[in-house]
């Protein structure tokens, strides 16, 4: 239990999953909200000591089912993994938290709406004027902005805010809404860590290139969320892009009556719909392919260009494609081909992504090639930036899809991932582990042939491992090679 109390130190304001052989289990007042929540059993240990420990489980197999239940009803979840391998050490398995997933940190699949972003936001305010920067990590886009306090909750509501980070000692006056709101420490917010944080971060000598250079309090939110990421993802966080500078001038501000009115993409009578949203501009207008394009679409919804430019741009795109049904619909069916690669990048770099991920990252990486031949000439300018961006990755791809087999597992635990003929020394290991037995009794009749001695044998023990073991009478018949390691009553 020592373990388990350092490990809740760490990550005192979240649910702990404390991994224990094949299951998750949760001790304390941890085990009564669990269990209360997910509706599971509650037990107790220590019980013969007069101390019952609160505790109850769950499969670790399974997991993920139930820390998005959690998850939804804004609880954290640490959890708390073997960071060794048992079979390897006679001491306590060493065990860390790995990370801590929260309403706005998640990016399991079952977790996220594949047409929504999934924004953890950071509001730092000085008497009127407020900061605020957001992320989504299951995509990497990041973004920092200024305005009025008066603003926040307006803005926080656009954006269909998940999570709020809040200086822990200005909790009380946060803007309160549909979004959890989590406690940081206060010094996180200061100006000079957050310049500091993020130019270490980025690999960037100023944050002039970010329009954030003299923006202090939307340096210090994106700071802040930047720390809180380090703190609760333990990874790289290398698919993040650099935060820019979001320039609220440029797009229609709509508060969330106007949005709530208009229906863009909640009903006015949700309930007396069973909670559909077909009655909906978003759900009219959305007829994308892949989730990157319907976030896209949502976002243009919501805030919409005041460009005259942009707007043009775009509704040259949109006619290009309605003059174009055999090349609209081809290109439908190439997308459809290709999984979120927004998402898919962010799991490989988390460390989240499970072989099929990763193969769904190199079969969409082998769409992109297709993309631009299926477009005509004359095609308007937007199309022409569109195509000039296509990267195919194809180092990234080709290796990929030559090592991963067509359906591969799962989890790398159950094996099989990499193609057979892929690596010489792993074809070898998995021959000598699928086929053992058959090779050690070819070996057997080799060195029986070899020596001529009929009775030898091959032998396994947990101190030399696999020996040859010949009778005392057939001593003079070894050959000059083996070497005596242990003499038994009748064999050596």
């Amino acid at each position: 239990m020592r373990q388990h109390a350092a490990a809740k130190q760490q990550a005192p304001n979240a649910l702990l999953f404390f991994r224990l052989g094949d299951f998750y289990e949760l001790f304390f007042e941890d085990a009564i909200v669990a269990a209360r929540e997910l509706e599971i059993t509650l037990t107790s240990r220590n019980k013969d000591k007069g101390e019952p420990v609160p505790m109850c489980g769950v499969p670790a197999h399974s997991a993920e089912g139930y820390i998005a239940r959690l998850i939804q009803k804004g609880y954290r979840v640490a959890i708390c993994d073997q960071v060794e391998d048992p079979k390897l050490t006679k001491k306590l398995v060493k065990r860390e938290i790995t990370r801590i997933v929260s309403p706005g940190t998640v990016t399991e699949s079952a977790l996220l709406r594949s047409h929504e972003n999934n924004y953890l936001a950071a509001l730092y305010w000085k008497g009127a004027a407020a900061g605020l920067a957001y992320v989504d990590v299951s995509t990497g886009e990041f973004r920092a902005t200024e305005l009025d306090r008066v603003e926040a909750a307006a803005a926080l509501e656009q954006l269909n805010t998940r999570e709020l980070l809040v200086a822990a000692d200005a909790m009380e006056e946060a803007p309160e809404g549909a979004w959890t709101r989590t406690p940081v420490e206060p010094w996180t917010f200061s100006y000079d860590h957050g310049e500091r944080a993020l130019r270490e971060h980025f690999k960037l000598l100023t944050l002039d290139g970010c329009g954030l250079g003299d923006r202090r309090l939307a340096t210090a939110a994106a700071g802040a969320l930047l720390s809180y990421l380090r703190e609760t993802q333990k990874s790289a966080l290398d698919h993040m892009d650099r935060p820019a500078w979001y320039d609220r001038t440029g797009a229609m501000l709509l508060d969330a009556v106007t949005v709530r009115n208009l229906e863009l993409v909640e009903p006015l009578f949700s309930a007396d719909l069973d909670g559909q949203r077909d009655a909906t501009l978003i759900r009219v207008l959305d007829r994308t392919m892949t989730g990157m394009g319907g976030r896209l679409l949502r976002r243009q919804l919501l805030r919409p260009s005041l460009d005259r430019v942009e707007i043009e741009a775009r509704l040259d795109a949109v006619e290009y494609f309605v003059q174009r049904t055999i090349e609209r619909s081809r290109l439908r069916d190439a997308l459809d081909r290709m999984l979120d690669l927004e998402r898919l990048l962010a799991k490989v770099t988390i460390g989240t992504a499970n072989p099929r991920d990763v193969l769904g990252l190199g079969r969409s990486l082998a769409v992109i090639p297709s993309l631009a031949p299926l477009l005509t000439e004359a095609r308007p300018a937007r199309l022409e930036e569109v195509v000039a961006g296509l990267d195919e990755v194809p180092e990234v791809r080709d290796q990929i899809l030559a090592a991963i087999t067509e359906e591969p597992p799962v989890t790398l635990n159950d094996g099989g991932v990499i193609r057979a003929g892929y690596h010489a020394e792993l074809d070898e290991l998995r021959n000598l582990s699928r086929n053992a037995r058959s090779i050690i009794a070819a070996i057997e009749t080799r060195e029986r042939e070899r020596t001529g001695i009929a009775s030898l044998k091959v032998r396994f023990n947990n101190v030399f491992g696999f020996y040859i073991e010949i009778s005392k009478s057939n001593l003079r018949n070894a050959p000059a090679e083996y070497e005596r390691k242990q003499t038994l009553v009748n064999a050596e």
